[in-house]
């Protein structure tokens, strides 16, 4: 018994408590069947039987409660349900025993015994029911206000990525222009390049922050979406050099085919860049899952950085903005799905897009 288990059973002391006088009053009865001195009443073996249900029942729960997912804070409200019925149903009992006459006081034991294992049975059935209804309900309001706070956190972002955007837009295009200038004037003057390279990569940041903020949002409108299609006219939107596209079959997804895109663009920019200009790119069906895959066989991710590359602004590319695979997994969770990150089975990068709707 594990210490999980141990503390459920601790917590629960009125449900093993009225099992274990249930099974020592049934062991008693048997005991004294068995030795011949009482008789046994009409009905006996009935309410006998019964109780040894409700006794396998109560081992039961011990048993799954730990593993239910039923919080510790629920569990006073099951004991409170357990002798509630267990001590309503005997009062009830008690009445009609005094109103109707018993053969012996064997018969009489045998009545206390059933109606507290058959109250405390239902009246533990009525606790779990509601147990179960309150977390749900919990459960419930803390996704609700989880996805109330990423909405806001959300909105924020991209009210912040959009200020920013447009802010730095015009000065950078005022310099890219003088830049431009400038170098008509002087073709072969080496500090115009490194400034038109500076504003370039700036210029990037910017638009990868405002994808950034924006792609974090829930898809509410999908459609069907053919997988090897739109892969083959992402990579032709990406610049490749002299890499390789290989698409196994046709699949067909419901998404947001212009978040598609994205995910498929940046997983493609990323392969390359960190693959090498003649890497070859796989995508597929996944096996045994519902999803896609794309992988590619350059030198893989490092075990230390498998977690890390899904941190915003992290690269290991001198000129990458570190910003691609976090849209990819914002896309991700915007279609609910889930991304896996492992290795190929040629040692590169293997990303797994799981959990995806597919038509009906």
């Amino acid at each position: 018994m594990d210490s999980s288990t141990r503390a459920a059973v601790r917590a629960l002391w009125p449900v093993w408590g009225v099992g274990l006088a249930v099974l020592l009053s049934l062991v008693a009865e048997v005991a004294v069947i068995a030795l011949g001195a009482g008789t046994v009443p009409g009905g006996f073996w009935v309410g006998y039987l019964s109780s040894v249900a409700i006794l396998l029942g109560f081992g039961y729960f011990l048993r799954w409660v730990p593993d239910s997912g039923l919080s510790v804070a629920r569990y006073p409200r099951l004991n409170r349900w357990l002798l509630a019925g267990t001590a309503g149903f005997l009062l009830i009992n008690v009445g009609f025993m005094a109103t109707l006459s018993t053969e012996s006081d064997f018969q009489l034991f045998s009545w206390v015994r059933w109606a507290v294992s058959f109250g405390g049975g239902v009246g533990l059935t009525i606790g779990v029911f509601e147990a179960r209804a309150i977390e749900r309900e919990v459960r419930a309001e803390r996704d609700r206000m989880r996805q109330t706070e990423l909405r806001r956190e959300r909105d924020r972002l991209e009210e912040f990525a959009s200020v920013v955007s447009h802010d730095l837009r015009n000065p950078l295009n005022v310099a890219r222009g003088r830049v431009d200038l400038a170098a008509t004037e002087r073709p072969d003057d080496e500090h115009l390049e490194v400034v038109a390279s500076a504003l370039d990569r700036m210029g990037e940041i910017v638009e990868e922050t405002l994808a950034l903020a924006r792609e974090g949002k829930s898809v509410d409108e999908v459609e069907e979406v053919a997988i090897d299609e739109c892969a083959r006219r992402c990579w032709s939107r990406v610049e490749t050099a002299d890499a390789t596209l290989r698409v196994t079959g046709p699949v067909t997804v419901r998404a947001d085919p212009d978040r598609l895109s994205h995910v498929f663009e940046n997983l493609f920019r990323n392969a390359v860049e960190h693959g090498g200009r003649d890497v070859t790119v796989r995508v597929g069906e996944l096996d045994g899952a519902t999803g896609f895959f794309v992988e590619d066989d350059g030198p893989g991710i490092p075990d230390d950085r498998v977690e890390r590359v899904r941190e915003t602004g992290f690269s290991t590319a001198e000129d990458g903005t570190g910003f691609g695979l976090s849209i990819v997994e914002r896309i991700v969770d915007a279609h609910g799905w889930t991304l896996r990150i492992d290795e190929a089975d040629d040692g590169g990068a293997r990303f797994e897009v799981v959990g995806v709707s597919r038509p009906s």
